[in-house]
């Protein structure tokens, strides 16, 4: 089993939103495995309230009958851009409810038709005729408020939950990443705890709900899974099989077992049952726990920085470029190159345009189909890339991009900079230290960022024990994985049958 990164949900102009379809698909296969663009269809109990909800009536209407018009460009569009063994595509629609809660319908084939119903069991009747799955999301908003209605929550249409997006994240209420988008707080009878708790069964998917159409916007969920290889029927199967896992952000390699099932399984358990959990992050980790039947079981703190630093290491470097002016657009150009040693993998951290739902004043993504970042050269002893990015617009909404550099060095190799016709070096041990920053023009300026160096040591963390206290009928078991830098991970659970 490979372990693969997508973003099974973001919009673009192809209903409402902002940027081209076509763009849209371009930009995630620069940086994603899989993805789906999806397009806003349908609402059958929107307000009708014109005083008040005006705007929200036109833009989604509109919105709706756009992608109606453009439904064949999206599914020539699907089609044309996946290729086995690079990139995976899914055709989507959103289908939109108050009372039930908002839901993508996807399609393995990239064929099928929008069905319009008004509630999700003549919705799931509609669609009897294609391979199709239906993933709630933002499911935290709760019942009546487009939040998740337990009521009608079906395992053989709906494999996942989506538990992370812009909107927020949905895991548990007092959990990380709160709701506050205008749509309203989080209530806990819309999370996966109160889910789990009354017998559901569900994988974890993370998606962005990023509508500026630039999928996998960095920081706001994104969807890993396991699969034999990289194509369109193998993340199929693997999201069928709850295979899969949510992160924040970063890469996080997640792997959860009990009694050797993976992920998203059904077991039958035994008097004693081995938990092994094998995580590799991307940042140091804070701490790993093991969740059983909503309550946490174990928990692991991540490793302190080792007492001695041995001469040659491993090591993970972030670079992180923004800040400044949120009115003004920056192009950045840069350049990191080793003095020795090698450079053994890039990862990037890129941001879209910071937008989750169209403005009345019109704001959005540039109209050009230029991409917004890119890696330039990727070898073993330099990377170059070139970003746009604006100053974040919130202290607590960050617009700042980012690469990871995993390093293998000798601890007095240099890192030598070319950024934007600044030149700036450090050496691995002043950033074992602590971070470093430059300002591009002074005082309120772009910036960039040379984050604390990250020793292997730090990265890596196991877990296994045995659990001998079977609590109920069917326990579920799920991990969770948090890094000092605020981004997670959550596998899916698995079900032991006591």
């Amino acid at each position: 089993m490979n372990l693969y990164w997508g973003d099974l949900h973001n919009h673009c102009a192809i209903s409402y939103g902002y940027g081209s379809l076509e763009r849209a698909f371009r930009l995630g296969r620069d940086h994603l495995d899989f993805c789906s663009v999806v397009g806003h269809a349908t609402w059958h109990d929107m307000p009708t309230d014109r005083s008040r909800y005006g705007f929200s009536i036109d833009y989604h209407t509109q919105g709706f009958a756009r992608l109606k018009h453009n439904w064949k460009t999206m599914q020539e569009t699907v089609a044309c851009y996946d290729e086995p063994g690079r990139f995976a595509t899914l055709l989507s629609y959103e289908w939109h409810s108050c009372a039930y809660g908002d839901h993508n319908v996807y399609f393995l084939e990239p064929d099928g038709e929008i069905v319009e119903r008004d509630n999700l069991d003549a919705l799931a009747q509609g669609l009897e005729d294609r391979q199709t799955m239906i993933i709630p999301h933002h499911i935290g908003y709760g019942q009546g408020y487009r939040g998740i209605n337990w009521e009608y929550f079906d395992p053989g249409r709906s494999p996942v939950i989506e538990i992370l997006s812009g909107h927020g994240g949905s895991e548990r209420d007092g959990g990380p990443f709160p709701m506050y988008h205008t749509m309203g707080p989080r209530s806990y009878a819309g999370t996966v705890a109160y889910g789990l708790a009354a017998g559901h069964r569900f994988g974890f998917v993370g998606g962005t709900d990023h509508h500026g159409g630039y999928p996998g916007h960095y920081g706001e969920g994104r969807t890993a899974l396991y699969a034999p290889e990289l194509s369109r029927q193998a993340v199929w199967e693997a999201l069928w099989a709850r295979r899969c896992y949510a992160v924040s952000g970063d890469r996080i390699a997640l792997d959860f077992r009990v009694d050797g099932a993976c992920m998203g399984a059904e077991i039958r358990g035994k008097s004693k049952r081995e938990i092994t959990l094998e995580v590799r992050g991307c940042d140091a980790l804070d701490r790993i726990e093991v969740v059983k039947n909503n309550r946490p079981l174990r928990r692991l703190f991540g490793p302190p920085p080792p007492q001695r630093i041995p001469e040659r290491l491993r090591a993970k470097v972030r670079v992180e470029w923004g800040w400044g002016s949120k009115d003004e657009s920056v192009r950045w150009d840069g350049r990191v190159q080793l003095s020795e040693g090698e450079i053994l993998g890039v990862e990037p951290c890129f941001t879209g345009d910071p937008v989750l739902a169209p403005s009345a004043d019109g704001g959005g993504v540039a109209s050009d189909d230029d991409p917004l970042h890119g890696i330039t050269v990727a070898e073993t002893q330099q990377v170059a890339w070139f970003s746009s990015t604006t100053g974040n617009l919130h202290p607590y909404l960050r617009c700042t991009c980012a690469l990871i550099l995993e390093l293998e060095v000798p601890r007095g190799a240099y890192l030598n900079f070319e950024v934007n016709d600044h030149r700036f070096k450090y050496t691995l041990e002043e950033l074992l230290q602590g971070s470093r920053s430059l300002y591009m023009r002074g005082l309120v300026s772009e910036a960039i960022l040379v984050h604390r160096a990250i020793l292997e040591e730090q990265l890596i963390a196991s877990l296994r024990f045995e659990d001998d206290s079977p609590l109920q009928e069917t326990d579920f078991y799920y991990a969770r994985v948090a890094q000092e830098n605020n981004q997670w991970a959550w596998s899916s659970p698995i079900w032991v049958e006591g």
